[in-house]
């Protein structure tokens, strides 16, 4: 019981700790991953986050996810639509997690890497990925699980997705194909 809450408050700590020095970096994000998207009005996210978020996205569901896909299902703008809606408190945190997540600091601390996630090259980006979701640190894997939530579920609640997944909608209406 004891060794639980020490486990619980020294995850807390780690957390607290992350947050207040991302405050203190700046994000610096590659402009060419937007592919000219990013311009486009946001509610949300700032035109560095959208480069961010859709990089992101590209690693987290493949490369289905680019904004000029075939598909034409925006991951990003979807989010930013969703996010645009939440409480302030709470987009002010998924702020502070993209500024962490992007940040070459936290980037050498956390996994040895001397560069941040949008400028690493896709092999690197699985990688660091992978580090996040497999962390010893739990705000880690937290945010790696908001990370990945939001990416699949603005993907896979559009209904161009559908056929990605095989399902039809007339299966839900019992109509033949």
């Amino acid at each position: 019981m004891v060794s639980d809450r020490r486990t619980f408050l020294k995850n807390c700590l780690s957390g607290v700790v992350a947050l207040g020095v991302a405050r203190l970096f700046p994000v610096s994000i590659a402009r060419a991953f937007t592919g000219g998207r990013a311009g486009q009005s946001m509610l949300f996210f700032s035109e560095d986050e959208y480069v961010l978020m859709a990089a992101l996205a590209k690693r987290i569901i493949g490369n289905n996810t680019l904004p000029t896909d075939e598909s034409g299902i925006d991951v990003v703008q979807r989010a930013d639509r969703f996010l645009a809606e939440e409480d302030p408190e709470l987009q002010d945190q998924f702020h502070l997690l993209l500024t962490i997540f992007d940040s070459t600091i936290a980037a050498f601390i956390f996994n040895l890497k001397f560069s941040s996630f949008s400028l690493m090259d896709e092999q690197s980006q699985d990688q660091y990925i992978a580090g996040w979701m497999t962390s010893w640190f739990s705000f880690r894997r937290t945010g790696y699980q908001a990370l990945k939530r939001l990416c699949m579920s603005m993907y896979y609640t559009d209904a161009r997705s559908f056929t990605d997944i095989g399902f039809s909608p007339a299966i839900m209406t019992g109509t033949p194909k």
